[in-house]
């Protein structure tokens, strides 16, 4: 019995000629390997601001600070004006209000725009540090502290995907 299932086995990898990528028997047998799939410069910047989200506000569109910090990402009236400051240095058209801290998108805008301008070289721990303590927040051991919030809500990312 065994021995016929592997002559059939051998007739329809040999004597039948169709195409692999369409023959179930062929593509049954073959080894399964995973790809891994590169993301982009969006999809990993997506997931940084993400992380950083949950560390400023866990998502929801608060006042914080004592009263200094709005919106999902807690933007200070400084930093909407740095934002506006560098999109002028950049050419942009984009010009923002302090109500538009409370506006999702226009919080997401105003991120990328200081991170297109103050972090050139991507690196994540940069980001988060600057975004937390200004343009050489990198340099301020009192935004490690910070660098560590973000740094656990992205590995919690990373494990959520995983699942």
């Amino acid at each position: 019995m065994r021995t016929s299932f592997f002559i059939i086995l051998f007739i329809l990898f040999t004597a039948v000629k169709v195409d692999t990528k369409t023959n179930f028997v062929y593509n049954f047998f073959q080894p399964k390997t995973e790809v891994a799939v590169e993301l982009t410069l969006e999809e990993k910047l997506d997931t940084l601001l993400q992380a950083i989200i949950q560390v400023e506000s866990r998502g929801k569109n608060i006042s914080g600070d004592n009263g200094n910090a709005s919106g999902i990402l807690q933007i200070w009236k400084i930093q909407v004006d740095e934002v506006n400051r560098v999109s002028k240095l950049m050419n942009k058209k984009e010009r923002f209000t302090y109500k538009d801290r409370w506006d999702e998108e226009k919080s997401k805008q105003m991120f990328f725009i200081y991170v297109e301008y103050w972090s050139k070289d991507l690196d994540f721990e940069k980001i988060a540090r600057c975004w937390n303590g200004g343009p050489t927040g990198h340099k301020k051991k009192a935004t490690l502290h910070y660098w560590k919030k973000v740094q656990f809500e992205l590995e919690k990312q990373e494990l959520l995907a995983e699942k």
